[in-house]
């Protein structure tokens, strides 16, 4: 099974990641604009850079079920209208 991890920045997508392999069921959210979130929901982790040393990087993580696009929804039209350009 795989999953796809969606980077989000300032509420926009920042790059879209597939983890694993086989049909993904789900999807993680790390979300690096994380101000006014409450500090359970924060994730940390340290990482070495060659020059600076150790930095740290955190997010508020999720994860979430992969649901069906709904057939003549919004966003259905939307992805058809834009494949058939």
């Amino acid at each position: 099974m795989s999953t796809i991890i969606v980077q989000l920045q300032g509420g926009l997508v920042q790059d879209v990641f597939l983890r694993g392999t086989g049909k993904p069921t789900k999807y993680i959210t790390i979300d690096e604009d994380f101000e006014g979130a409450d500090p359970d929901d924060i994730t940390s982790v340290f990482y070495f850079r060659c020059a600076s040393g150790r930095s740290l990087h955190e997010a508020v993580c999720g994860c979430h079920k992969i649901s069906p696009l709904p057939k003549g929804s919004d966003v259905d039209k939307m992805v058809k209208a834009y494949l058939n350009k």
